[in-house]
């Protein structure tokens, strides 16, 4: 790797007593880095000694299929950036463009059961990673008794998958059934049914029945990799005092609550059971096949010909249809907040061995703005802890607010 650097306001002589620019930093960063990421004993199957009481004691092979060329993990990696403050130091800031490209990542693909594996280890074939990194904040008071300094971060990412593998275009990541892999698209892609639509959009449904029709492939509907986010936060102290707080903005990417909200429709316990009152509804959005004319025509009064149990539990036009479940993950959250006072150092150093003392109260995850959409959980959580994130269960860890308090002391 090789970093260069160049402080603006230390070797031009114009600058250096500016009172507008008081710090000009340009930066360049380079480097080529190697990987290699595998557990002892994983470049071939393995057996592993299992007992039953029918069976005796035998040896099972792994169910994981290792490629015979894997290679190194190479990722090459640029940036240009800029560091400075402005205004007797009121202003400082940062912004940093990168893009980094990953050949020959191992990772462990999902392949058909009936090669008596169930996954398998190969090499991608070339990933790309593009951003922009920026840091902004203002100390707009700043002095004896008072001090306040509001600002924030804004990241910008695109993650692509410009190639995969000769003889593969798409797998499950980490052998999950709904986020993929997939040649030409974003990382994490969502890759679920969804229903036949026209070419405005609209889903197809029976002309008789009211009931909408499945698409025979499978659609792409979006990654679960935020692309922006954007944090909010400040700082204000009175003598003591210091309150700090943190806002923060994830968006442009989506969630899965496939096994969620598949079970709450089931059930009948989630709010999209109860849009129409458990009676019969037009389905929206869609159309039907005019035999007169062979066009596609807004469909405005066939209604669905059970609007209760029948369709909601139905896998075949509602639960079965994984689109349903696919939804905005974009969220504003209250993510933290924190209030510190400061014990006077005369009355602390009475003690004799405490040299400084503080006090605070903390809250975390405090309040979610989630999408319309988003009828099911908080977008952070995910039933995965694997790099096929997006994904709600029933089975997760459920969204939890954190109180506490802190006593430090400092010898």
């Amino acid at each position: 790797s090789a970093d260069l650097s160049f402080v603006a306001t230390d070797a031009i002589k114009s600058l250096q007593h500016s009172d507008v620019l008081n710090f000009l930093k340009l930066r360049t960063g380079w480097s080529h880095v190697g990987l290699v990421n595998l557990d002892p004993y994983s470049l071939d199957p393995t057996f592993s000694s299992v007992t039953g009481y029918s069976n005796g004691t035998y040896y099972s092979l792994s169910s994981s299929l290792v490629s015979k060329n894997l290679k190194p993990e190479i990722t090459k990696s640029i940036e240009f950036g800029t560091d400075f403050r402005l205004l007797n130091n009121r202003i400082e800031g940062s912004f940093t463009y990168y893009k980094t490209t990953t050949v020959d990542e191992v990772v462990s693909g999902s392949v058909s059961y009936t090669t008596g594996y169930s996954t398998y280890l190969l090499n991608t074939g070339k990933v790309t990673n593009t951003g922009l990194e920026s840091v902004l904040h203002f100390n707009v008071i700043d002095n004896r008794d008072w001090n306040l300094k509001v600002g924030g971060n804004y990241t910008h990412n695109k993650n692509l998958i410009v190639a995969i593998n000769p003889n593969l275009q798409s797998f499950g990541v980490n052998g999950s059934s709904v986020i993929y892999a997939i040649e030409g698209q974003e990382v994490n892609s969502i890759k679920v049914t969804d229903y036949a639509r026209d070419d405005q959009g609209r889903i197809i449904v029976d002309a008789n029945t009211g009931y909408p029709s499945i698409a025979a492939n499978t659609k792409i509907l979006g990654n679960t990799t935020p692309h922006d986010r954007l944090g909010l936060d400040f700082t204000l102290r009175w003598k003591d005092f210091t309150l700090t707080s943190l806002f923060e903005f994830r968006g442009g990417y989506k969630v899965a609550a496939i096994d969620l909200g598949n079970t709450l429709d089931f059930a009948g316990a989630s709010a999209r059971t109860a849009y129409y009152n458990r009676e019969r509804f037009v389905i929206p959005n869609s159309s039907y096949l005019d035999p007169s004319s062979g066009q596609y025509v807004a469909n405005n009064s066939v209604t669905v010909s059970d609007g209760g149990t029948g369709f909601w539990t139905s896998a075949a036009y509602n639960r079965g249809v994984y689109s349903n479940y696919v939804y905005s993950g974009n969220y504003w959250k209250w993510r933290e907040v924190s209030l510190t006072y400061q014990l006077p150092e005369k009355l602390v150093q009475r003690t004799g061995f405490i040299r400084s003392a503080s006090f605070s109260v903390q809250g975390r995850n405090l309040i979610l703005w989630a999408a319309k959409s988003n009828e099911f959980t908080d977008p952070d959580y995910s039933a995965n802890d694997n790099n096929a994130i997006g994904v709600s269960t029933m089975s997760q860890t459920p969204p939890t607010r954190y109180y506490g308090a802190t006593l430090s002391l400092n010898f």
